[in-house]
């Protein structure tokens, strides 16, 4: 074995660096849940949409991902990659 081989080869280049670009974005999401990040954020005050900043930066989050998850999927569904599941 030569190297450590994350994705397959035979993904096209483009579709290799989304999956990259998604797995980055987990990563950064998950770094920043732990400290030294979140204690920035660990506190009752302020009040953002009636949310103590630290329940605010963890919905904020959970959203995003979220929304990084349906755009991965509408890329799929897309490119026809997507299994049905009989």
């Amino acid at each position: 074995m030569r190297g450590l081989r994350v994705f397959s080869t035979r993904l096209p280049p483009g579709a290799r660096r989304i999956y990259q670009l998604v797995v980055i974005y987990f990563l950064v999401v998950s770094a920043a849940l732990l400290w030294p990040i979140y204690p920035l954020f660990s506190r009752a005050r302020p009040i953002v949409f009636g949310l103590p900043l630290s329940l605010f930066y963890l919905a904020a989050l959970l959203i995003a991902s979220f929304g990084v998850l349906v755009a991965l999927y509408l890329w799929e569904v897309r490119r026809g990659r997507v299994d049905e599941g009989d």
